[in-house]
């Protein structure tokens, strides 16, 4: 079963978070956490079924480029919202 590390921002907590979830690609490790805890993490990650411009996605420290990626069993997956600022 792979472990998603969800950062605070994405689940309204003050640090980070991890849950395991089955699925053998990125998008069913989503839509099997959206079965199993609601669609809340799966709609700030994903739009139309691809992961949003925003978002980093990483598997075992690879980035991905989209939800048809392979997951092995037992993997990290790091969800990371892109940060920006300035003046």
């Amino acid at each position: 079963m792979a472990t998603i590390k969800l950062p605070a921002v994405l689940v309204g907590g003050s640090a980070t978070s991890e849950v395991e979830v089955e699925g053998d690609t990125v998008r069913e490790l989503f839509d099997n956490h959206a079965d199993e805890h609601g669609p809340e993490l799966r709609d700030s990650v994903l739009d139309d079924g691809e992961i949003k411009e925003f978002i980093n996605v990483y598997v075992e420290g690879t980035p991905v480029d989209g939800v048809d990626a392979e997951v092995p069993a037992d993997a990290q997956v790091r969800v990371i919202p892109a940060a920006s600022g300035g003046r």
